[in-house]
């Protein structure tokens, strides 16, 4: 699951060792990957997240709703057309790439985001990127590198075309990364859980547009209650009360504590679909796990904020 970006301002009073809020969401969204998968045996990928972002779309807008605040329309005509479009292309590229590689892979190439956000910030001067960051971004790519290359020539049933799969994987952690760009700027101003929910909410409506006809010609009679409890799943859990309960506990944490468990998803996602999906991973690739871990940790390092002129 893509994760949204850290915060700034801990709580000095928060001396827990382990935070159950963020442990829950790592483990939610590590375990959604491998559901993901799963469900696309009985699903074409677009009704799949259509019918999940469809879905989610009604409780984010009936959050909205709940927590109404003064919110421009010029506001929410961008955060509809800019953040929602790119969520919705971002989202394809996602689904469409889980369904042609395997989910350890692809968690592990969507936990790179936070690298082309550092790289979109620095080239966009929008924060002082540090040497040490620069090595961070260096050592997460020779990860990846590692980890596509190391999936060789084997064609898995589940996984029919792992490299193109890698590779609109790593464009959708890109285009994940320039969403956490671009709303940066809105979440300063209207806050960041309603930005994420009018994005959420318009990327469902445009994914259900997207999907609605694959969705109609579904085999419904594939799609068992088990299937049925793996899309509440997604949509409940992964992808509306996972997010409420990050945005409410990050910001009573520190940065690199809220880092921590990010890098927990992939792992908990290669664990997961080792023993539900049966995966296996080459030495290569568990090597380049690691070191796309350490470069994406470097990556994220925190550096000071350079304060750009109102427009």
């Amino acid at each position: 699951m893509a994760q949204p970006a850290r915060s700034s301002h801990p709580n000095p009073g928060d001396h827990r060792i382990i935070d159950p809020g963020l442990l829950f969401v790592a483990l939610v969204w590590g375990a959604g990957n491998v559901v993901v998968k799963w469900l696309l045996d009985v699903f074409e990928p677009s009704a799949l997240f259509g019918l999940r972002m469809g879905l989610t779309s009604l409780l984010m807008l009936g959050l909205l709703w709940v927590r109404r605040r003064p919110i421009s329309a010029r506001d929410v005509l961008v955060l509809t057309l800019i953040g929602g479009g790119l969520v919705t292309v971002q989202q394809l590229c996602f689904v469409y790439a889980m369904n042609m590689t395997t989910a350890s892979e692809g968690a592990l190439l969507i936990s790179t985001a936070p690298v082309w956000t550092a790289m979109m910030v620095a080239l966009l001067g929008i924060e002082v990127v540090t040497w040490l960051n620069w090595l961070g971004i260096v050592i997460a790519f020779g990860g990846v590198a590692m980890v596509v290359l190391g999936a060789g020539q084997a064609v898995l049933p589940n996984a029919p075309a792992r490299l193109a799969g890698d590779l609109l994987m790593i464009a959708s952690a890109w285009m994940y990364g320039g969403y956490m760009v671009i709303s940066g700027r809105w979440m300063k101003k209207i806050g960041a859980l309603h930005v994420i929910c009018c994005t959420f909410s318009a990327s469902g409506l445009f994914l259900l547009l997207i999907g609605w006809q694959p969705l109609l010609a579904t085999d419904w009679h594939l799609v068992t209650w088990d299937r049925w409890l793996g899309v509440a799943y997604l949509t409940v859990l992964a992808a509306f009360v996972s997010l409420i309960v990050w945005y409410r506990t990050i910001g009573r944490t520190s940065a690199s504590r809220t880092a921590v468990y990010q890098y927990l998803v992939p792992g908990i996602s290669v664990v997961a679909a080792g023993l539900f999906l049966h995966e296996r991973l080459a030495i290569l690739q568990v090597a380049g796990i690691v070191i796309t871990l350490i470069g994406v940790y470097l990556a994220r390092v925190p550096s000071p904020a350079v304060e750009r002129p109102a427009d």
